[in-house]
């Protein structure tokens, strides 16, 4: 069965973008130009823009992670507001990842199936009608079920922490991720953590990586990506 996806922007082009290249990739799509009407069939994720009128997108999050029939749809914000403050705000609401525009189509299908992967939900059918849950750069394979990293085929042994942090920059692979948004997106809430101990399990990462370390990146003064 295809996954629902509920586009919500008021700018028609980028709908038309949108759904035209997710619904190549067998995406149920569905498009909110205005306000948010869900209907009796839930989506299985949201992309929400912020700069809308009436009502913003991050007031239409709040509302949604408030209610309890919606609280579980996660959501992705597709948006202009490229400050990191907006970004933090984003994920402060429970949103699921954020992407500024513009963006090119191809990082928002992987992001689309990372989140629907992450949340349970699935990600694209396989020709066999299997969920891919695995993500791959060269040999370098993290199964999503099992929580296992395989380097050449080898099992090379991960922290939880170091897991999430691996899987977050692989699957949004040429995005650059500040430690404040690290911290945000894979340790548990109320957690108090230094920047310093994210740069401490990079580290650990690029030593388990191997000949793949090298592709784990530092942008000074920004962050960390992986190309």
């Amino acid at each position: 069965m295809a996954r629902k996806i509920l586009i919500v922007d008021d700018e028609p082009d980028i709908c038309e973008i949108l759904r035209f290249n997710l619904d190549l990739e067998g995406y149920d799509v569905q498009v909110e130009e205005g306000p948010i009407d869900l209907g009796p069939v839930l989506p299985d994720l949201i992309l929400l823009d912020v700069m809308m009128t009436p009502k913003s997108g991050f007031e239409w999050a709040t509302e949604l992670k408030s209610d309890q029939r919606t609280a579980s749809i996660p959501i992705i914000f597709c948006t202009a507001k490229t400050l990191e403050d907006d970004i933090l705000q984003g994920f402060s609401l429970g949103s699921d990842d954020y992407i500024c525009k513009p963006f090119r189509i191809s990082e928002v299908k992987a992001r689309v199936q990372a989140v629907l992967r992450r949340s349970g939900v699935g990600g694209l059918l396989s020709s066999t009608n299997e969920v891919c849950n695995t993500l791959r750069f060269d040999t370098v394979m993290l199964n999503l079920d099992s929580k296992e990293c395989f380097v050449d085929g080898q099992s090379i042994p991960f922290t939880k922490i170091e897991f999430e942090i691996l899987a977050l920059l692989i699957s949004n692979r040429g995005q650059v991720f500040s430690r404040d948004i690290i911290l945000q997106r894979v340790w548990p809430q109320n957690t108090i953590v230094l920047d310093r101990t994210v740069d401490v399990n990079i580290a650990r990462i690029r030593k388990k990586l191997g000949r793949y370390g090298s592709h784990l990146k530092s942008k000074v003064g920004y962050g960390y990506i992986f190309n």
